[in-house]
């Protein structure tokens, strides 16, 4: 999240003019936003004007308005947008004051989003979405040929930072790959700060790993990349079955990372959610159990009234 301008108090009112730049800032927006906020945007709205017949048309126009929250109506990843509904509060000649109205928040569109109260959560979310390597524990670059993820793990859903590079055949396939690696190798040092993280993954099928990991400290030597040297100890491998995103349930099952991570908030999390579906698949397995016990109780039940009524009529 790109954040343009900030003007609040802690535990008061204040306002933030934002820009979301992937659709992860959107999901970030739909957890800041909440009904009582306002929000200010540019919209599409239908106005009726005027024809020259003396009749009304309709007429689709671009306009600020400025919603007071009523809902958080929609999050729509796979359109990249956001629907916020409630009531105009900004005065316009062609939307009265009190007028509902949805706001559709998308990609690189500015918005204003004012609080009465910025509390903790609030500027919790603010800092993850504008910095998500801040309260990172775990950083993975996933990857496979012509593909690379870099993810961050930490107290919230993890952050994706997208694709790097492509999945073309290219005619030349050594330099693609070194230009490859090297878009990567800016990705890591940008996002990756081991002031915060714990360690870093690397983590592909095959050799990708390995050919990634040799490229980064040969730059790192070649260039004193300093942060990179130092926390060589710090960066680990990890063999996964493809370079997308699903495969980071494979880096989080690694002895070897999770070691790393133990006493951490993400390493607690993800120890949670194992137990939970060793739970689930405990409870399915003893409820199994249970119907089939009350099947079988059910049925000697019937047999002993069959049993009975007949000693009964034979007496």
């Amino acid at each position: 999240m790109k954040i343009v301008r900030k003007d609040l108090v802690r535990n008061g009112p204040g306002s933030v003019k934002m820009v979301a730049v992937d659709s992860d800032d959107l999901w970030y927006a739909y957890n800041l936003i909440a009904p009582g906020d306002s929000v200010m945007a540019v919209t599409v709205r239908k106005v009726l004007r005027e024809a020259a017949s003396g009749g009304r048309e309709a007429e689709r126009i671009k306009l600020k308005l400025e919603i007071k929250v009523e809902e958080v109506a929609d999050y729509d990843k796979e359109g990249s947008m956001l629907r916020i509904r409630g009531k105009n509060i900004l005065e316009n000649e062609h939307v009265k004051i009190g007028a509902f109205h949805t706001l559709e928040l998308e990609l690189q569109r500015p918005f204003v989003l004012r609080k009465e109260v910025w509390d903790s959560y609030a500027l919790e979310v603010l800092q993850q979405a504008s910095d998500p390597g801040a309260s990172a524990d775990l950083a993975v670059v996933l990857m496979q040929e012509g593909l690379a993820h870099i993810l961050l793990i930490g107290r919230s859903p993890f952050h994706g930072d997208g694709n790097h590079g492509s999945n073309s055949i290219v005619k030349y396939l050594k330099k693609a790959l070194n230009k490859f690696f090297e878009n990567v190798l800016q990705a890591f040092l940008k996002h990756i700060d081991f002031n915060v993280v714990r360690c870093a993954v690397i983590a592909s099928p095959g050799f990708t790993k390995d050919q990634f990991h040799r490229h980064l400290f040969l730059e790192a030597e070649r260039r004193q990349l300093r942060p990179i040297i130092e926390n060589k100890s710090r960066i680990i491998l990890v063999h996964t079955t493809s370079g997308y995103k699903h495969s980071l349930k494979e880096v989080l099952d690694a002895p070897n990372v999770m070691n790393m991570i133990k006493d951490t908030k993400a390493a607690q999390e993800v120890r949670a959610m194992k137990d939970f579906y060793d739970m689930l698949s405990n409870v399915r397995s003893h409820s199994f159990e249970i119907v089939f016990f009350c099947c079988l109780v059910h049925a000697m039940i019937g047999i002993l009234n069959f049993l009975y009524e007949k000693f009964s009529c034979s007496q």
